[in-house]
Parts: C-alpha cells; sequence; structure tokens
C-alpha cells in the first residue's frame, strides 16, 4: 500500500513540475504582449488567448502539487489543538467532500470536453477563436490527479484513524 501511495505522490509533484512549466510559458507570453504593445503599438489576440489558456494550466495542475505538499489552508490554530485522531478524523472527512467534487467535475468534465472536441471548440473571446478543446480536455484530467491524491491522503488519515498513530 505504501508503494501505491508513494506512486500517487510522484504523480502529483509531476503535475507541479507541469504548472510551474505554465508559469514560465505564460510569462513569456506576457513579456511578448508588453513588448509587442509598448514598442509595436500593437496587440494581437492570440497572445491573450495564449496567456490566458497558460494561467488556467498553472492553476489546474497546482492544486494537486499544493495537496501533496500539504499547503491547503487550514485553520491552524484550532486543528492543531485537537487530539491527533480527531485531526485525522476531520482530515477524513473533508477528504470525502474533496472526493466527492473531484467525482463530480471529472464525470460531468468528460462529456464536456468530448462534446468540445466533437465540434471543435473555439474561443469566442476574440477574432482569433483559438481552440479551447485542449484546455477543456484539462478539466477533467488536472481534476482527476486532484481526486487521487485525494485518496492517497484519506487512506493515510483513516490508517492515523484506525492506529492512533502517523
Amino acid at each position: 500500500m505504501d508503494r501505491f501511495l508513494k506512486y500517487i505522490d510522484s504523480a502529483s509533484r509531476i503535475s507541479g513540475v507541469i504548472s510551474s512549466w505554465f508559469v514560465v510559458f505564460q510569462m513569456l507570453v506576457t513579456v511578448a504582449i508588453v513588448i509587442e504593445r509598448y514598442f509595436f503599438g500593437r496587440g494581437d489576440d492570440w497572445s491573450f488567448e495564449l496567456a490566458w489558456m497558460f494561467y488556467s494550466m498553472v492553476f489546474l495542475f497546482a492544486f494537486t502539487y499544493t495537496l501533496v505538499q500539504k499547503g491547503h489552508v487550514r485553520v491552524d490554530p484550532i486543528f492543531k489543538l485537537y487530539p491527533l485522531r480527531m485531526r485525522a478524523i476531520v482530515s477524513s472527512i473533508s477528504y470525502l467532500f474533496l472526493l466527492t467534487v473531484c467525482g463530480a467535475l471529472v464525470f460531468y468534465g468528460i462529456p464536456f470536453a468530448l462534446t468540445a472536441w466533437e465540434i471543435k471548440e473555439c474561443s469566442w473571446h476574440t477574432t482569433v477563436g483559438a481552440p479551447v478543446y485542449p484546455i477543456k480536455t484539462m478539466i477533467p484530467i488536472a481534476f482527476g490527479l486532484l481526486g487521487l491524491q485525494g485518496v492517497a491522503e484519506l487512506i493515510r488519515s483513516l490508517s492515523v484513524v484506525i492506529k492512533g498513530k502517523e
């Protein structure tokens, strides 16, 4: 079981690497936008669309990495007052809620992405009409990864509830 959990953690850390690369890509596109507007007096729609898509990817893949790094917000001053088992119970309930949300987003996100691929959906925000179906595909993938990490964290929490120690 421990090997399985480490595999999930590893996949979640890779998600963080993916997210960090999209930060770099977004920064490069944003610099290109600034150069284009201030030095050439024009702005292209493609750069706006690309920056928006990269920004979306940063957050979609950072969620999972943040969970594996224990970086999500908790009310720590109150949470730390609980005994270890009670903290594990509260965490387990929280992870069950997370799994419900992730399950719904994957369940509804897959048909959402498939429809976008079928119609080759493009953005209507700009005249370029950049394809958005690859980004819509990332929604169920990213929340599937987040749900998988949630399962790993739930298993760890339940282990503490049962054993009484980490």
